[in-house]
C-alpha cells in the first residue's frame, strides 16, 4: 500500500561477493520451517563478466536472488574501492531479453543523466533524467498498453508536482496541476485532489473489490502531509504519508544488498 522499501546498507559488491555467505530470508507471516533455511554464498547470484564488470540477478523488487529465481538481469560496472555501480548499466528482463532499464551512474555512484524504464513487455514505462542521483525536470509514465499516464516535474530535484494526469482509458484527470489523481495497486485503490501539482485536502485509500471498504484517509495541505486514519481503528500517525506519487522506481533498489527470501529455483532462463 505504497510503503517504501527498508533501506539496507551498502555493502562492498567486488571485494567481497565471492567469500560472504548468505542466508536467505524468511518470507513474512510463514510458518515455521522444521530446519533452517538453506545458507547461499553472495557469489550465486551474480557473473563476473570482466575485471571490473558482473552481472546480477534481481527479483522484480530488485532484490538480489538466485539465477532460477531471478525475473531481471543487470549488467554493470562496479567500483571495486566502494562497491558501487558506476558507468552505463543496462536490465534485462530474462523471460524475453527484452530492457527492463537504460541509464548510467557518476563516479560518486548516484544515478546520472537520461535514464528509461521498460515494463517486462519492452514497452516504455517511464522516462526522464537525474542529476547527481536525484530526479530533476519532466519525467513522463506510460501505462503497459502504451497510453500516456502521467507527467511529473521535479524542477531541480527537491520539488515533486504532478503536472498532466490521465487514466486507464485516456481521460486526462490532472491538467496542469488541477484535477484528481489516484493509483491502484494490489487491490487497493489511493488517490485524491491535487492542487497546482500538490496533493490537497483529504485523500483515502480503500478496497477495490468485494465491499470497497475505506481502509485509511489522510489530509495533505499545500503539498504537505498533515495526518492519517487508520479506519475503524481510530488510530493516528503523523510520522509520513503512505501513497507515494512516483511509478515503476523499485530499480534504486539495487544500489543496496537486499537477499530475496528462497523461492522454489527454477533452471535458470538465457541471459541477453
Amino acid at each position: 500500500m505504497g510503503y517504501r522499501f527498508t533501506t539496507y546498507l551498502l555493502l562492498v559488491l567486488v571485494g567481497f561477493l565471492a567469500s560472504q555467505p548468505v542466508q536467505a530470508q524468511k518470507r513474512r507471516g510463514a510458518a515455521p520451517e522444521p530446519t533452517a533455511a538453506p545458507s547461499y554464498r553472495l557469489s550465486q547470484y551474480y557473473r563476473v563478466l570482466g575485471r571490473d564488470s558482473a552481472a546480477f540477478f534481481y527479483s522484480r523488487d530488485y532484490e538480489l536472488t538466485l539465477p532460477g529465481c531471478a525475473v531481471i538481469w543487470r549488467e554493470a560496472k562496479v567500483d571495486s574501492a566502494t562497491g558501487r555501480f558506476r558507468g552505463f548499466v543496462r536490465d534485462y528482463w530474462l523471460n524475453n531479453t527484452k530492457p527492463a532499464l537504460k541509464g548510467a551512474y557518476n563516479a560518486e555512484g548516484r544515478k546520472e543523466g537520461p535514464f528509461e524504464i521498460y515494463h517486462p513487455d519492452g514497452t516504455l514505462a517511464a522516462s526522464g533524467t537525474y542529476r547527481n542521483g536525484r530526479m530533476i525536470g519532466n519525467w513522463a509514465y506510460w501505462y503497459p498498453s502504451g497510453a500516456k499516464r502521467q507527467v511529473l516535474s521535479f524542477g531541480d530535484g527537491s520539488m515533486l508536482l504532478v503536472q498532466q494526469f490521465w487514466n486507464e482509458a485516456g481521460e486526462q484527470l490532472v491538467t496542469d496541476g488541477n484535477g484528481t489523481w489516484y493509483r491502484t495497486e494490489e487491490d487497493v485503490w489511493m488517490g485524491g485532489p491535487v492542487l497546482n501539482g500538490l496533493p490537497e485536502g483529504r485523500w483515502q485509500v480503500k478496497e477495490v473489490k468485494g465491499k470497497q471498504d475505506m481502509l485509511a484517509q489522510e489530509s495533505f495541505r499545500k503539498g504537505r502531509f498533515a495526518y492519517g486514519m487508520i479506519r475503524g481503528t481510530n488510530h493516528y500517525y503523523t510520522d509520513q504519508s503512505t501513497i507515494y506519487i512516483t511509478d515503476w522506481d523499485n530499480y534504486s533498489q539495487a544500489e543496496q544488498v537486499k537477499i530475496q527470501p528462497a523461492c522454489d529455483a527454477k533452471p535458470p532462463q538465457p541471459a541477453p
